[in-house]
């Protein structure tokens, strides 16, 4: 006699039965992203620029990086820049054929250049994500906050100053250190600090619009992602994390991206993580009325007990493939599941809330490792795997770049995951940790010294 199905189980066979005899295609940034799915019959092909699938045997597991030889920074390279390319069209080429069947397409982010391709195969695809150019109105975050605010989300309190007006923006240095940011960015890429005018002069970020984001800087603040999904039904609210942000041993962006303790996330008081639920069910009413659909992040800073909204990330995260695994331990549907039913019709169950999947999840975290060095390399990775798997055994190895591949300065070299806690604060790694990475960059970096 079968055991009982639960919320997960029970939405698997809906999607199942919803997508029939279509292939499901991952179109995404990393194969290993895309775990969650082979619960899924109809999961059959993942298209990523890095990262090749490999956990088990697809009809396509391809990665852009296997054509290049080269993996890229991917907060700063995008393939709609790069359409001409011969690496694009050949990976081009593989996802016209994937889809060349009656299929499915599911994007980590839409994009002009996975819109063409749904466009040519609209009569037998199925587009489980946004247009392009309708998602990319979302990533323009002070339209997003600016709007937020006006519903009385408490966030950061940006002010937007013109290039020619920067005496504006420098009179608030007598407060205090200030951020500065692009209008588009992500991973922390596109956001400096400044202390003094003349710093804010050298670091002043250029872009087309001419003007800049700028807010105090606040220290002390525990940076908090989480994960949530827009419905037809309404807003789906999933775990949070504590992000690791800056680690000087993983990045050399002051605010870059490098990881998530899910565990560290169990510090705050239920009081901070009802407050988190409202504000992101508030943020993701506001997306679905402005026509968005499916998985988005947002990301928080609490600050004596009150979370500050710092942007939103209308599209998968680098967060979203850990959620996933304690949604699949806890029964629940994951984020790519419910993205999918969000596109398909497929109504939801209604998840717990956030307080009790906080306090439920088991120990989980995820380290980032990025390529620190100023030119791109052939690092050895391998010597990075061995290092921390003597550290910790069971850890899982994800996104680790291939042998001989060229790793430009910004990328990734691998990701982590281990049941344990590694951050009190997101902006400390454990110490252990943080000599393994660092003891590697030192040696990687020697290392591609004496290539040059």
């Amino acid at each position: 006699m079968g055991g009982r199905m639960n919320a997960r189980d029970a939405l698997v066979r809906r999607l199942s039965d919803a997508l029939g005899p279509r292939r499901l295609i991952w179109a995404g940034l990393r194969g290993s992203d895309a775990e969650s799915l082979v619960d899924l019959p109809q999961f059959d092909a993942s298209f990523t620029i890095l990262d090749a699938y490999q956990r088990r045997p697809l009809t396509y597991g391809v990665a852009y990086e296997s054509f290049t030889g080269e993996r890229p920074d991917m907060e700063r390279w995008d393939i709609d820049e790069h359409l001409e390319d011969p690496a694009s069209r050949e990976f081009r080429h593989g996802l016209l054929t994937a889809m060349g069947v009656e299929s499915a397409l599911l994007p980590y982010r839409p994009s002009s250049f996975l819109s063409s391709l749904w466009f040519a195969r609209k009569d037998r695809c199925l587009n489980l994500g946004l247009f392009g150019a309708h998602q990319n109105a979302f990533e323009h975050k002070p339209w997003v906050e600016s709007s937020l605010a006006d519903r009385g989300v408490p966030g950061m309190g940006w002010t937007y100053v013109a290039d020619e007006e920067q005496l504006l923006a420098q009179s608030r240095l007598s407060s205090g250190p200030l951020v500065l940011r692009r209008s588009r960015t992500s991973g922390g890429e596109g956001m400096v600090s400044a202390r003094t005018a003349a710093e804010m002069v050298s670091v002043w970020p250029q872009a087309d619009e001419s003007f800049v984001s700028v807010a105090p800087y606040i220290s002390g603040g525990i940076p908090l992602n989480i994960g949530a999904t827009v419905t037809e039904g309404g807003i789906a609210v999933h775990h949070a994390s504590v992000q690791l942000i800056g680690i000087p041993s993983c990045t050399t962006r002051p605010f870059g991206y490098c990881g998530n303790d899910f565990a560290a996330a169990q510090d705050l008081p239920d009081s901070v993580l009802d407050e988190v639920e409202a504000s992101t069910r508030t943020i993701g009413t506001w997306l679905g009325r402005h026509g968005y659909r499916g998985s988005f992040g947002v990301d928080f800073l609490v600050k004596d007990g009150v979370p500050l909204f710092t942007e939103v990330n209308p599209r998968f995260q680098g967060s979203t493939a850990a959620s996933a695994r304690l949604s699949v331990e806890q029964g629940l549907p994951c984020l790519l599941m419910e993205h999918t039913a969000s596109f398909l019709d497929v109504p939801l169950i209604e998840r717990p809330p956030l307080r009790y999947q906080v306090r439920r999840a088991a120990p989980l975290a995820q380290v980032v490792v990025h390529w620190v060095g100023e030119q791109p390399a052939a690092v050895d990775a391998a010597a990075l795997v061995d290092a921390v798997s003597a550290l910790a055994p069971s850890c899982e190895v994800e996104a680790v770049v291939p042998e001989g591949c060229l790793v430009h300065p910004g990328a990734t070299v691998a990701r982590f995951v281990v049941r344990e806690r590694l951050t009190g604060t997101g902006f400390d790694l454990a110490p252990a940790w943080d000599e393994v990475i660092a003891a590697w960059n030192g040696q990687a970096l020697q290392g591609a010294k004496n290539k040059e």
